[in-house]
C-alpha cells in the first residue's frame, strides 16, 4: 500500500469544502435569507459538512486511516465554524 500524501489529500478536501460553501451560499440566498431561518440554516451547514466528510472519505477509501479522517474532519469543522460565524453576522 502506498503512503498517503496528507498535504495533497487536505488540498483536495479543501476544494470539496469550497464546493459546499458555494452551494450553501446559493441555498442561503434562495431559501434561508430572512428572519427566523438562521437556526435552520446552521443545522444545514452542519449536515452538509458531515455529508462531504462521508462522501470524501468513502470515495478515497479513508475509513481505516485514522490520521486522514482526523485531518479531514478538522478541516470540515474549521470551514463549518467559519460559515456559522460569517452567516451569524449577516443581518
Amino acid at each position: 500500500m502506498d503512503a498517503i500524501d496528507y498535504t495533497e489529500l487536505e488540498s483536495r478536501f479543501h476544494c470539496a469544502c469550497q464546493d459546499v460553501i458555494g452551494e450553501l451560499s446559493m441555498q442561503y440566498k434562495t431559501n434561508y435569507h430572512g428572519t427566523g431561518k438562521l437556526e435552520t440554516f446552521f443545522a444545514l451547514i452542519q449536515s452538509e459538512f458531515e455529508r462531504v466528510v462521508e462522501i470524501f472519505s468513502h470515495g478515497n477509501n479513508l475509513a481505516a486511516d485514522r490520521e486522514a479522517m482526523r485531518r479531514i474532519q478538522a478541516i470540515a469543522k474549521e470551514h463549518a465554524k467559519k460559515c456559522v460565524d460569517d452567516y451569524g453576522r449577516v443581518k
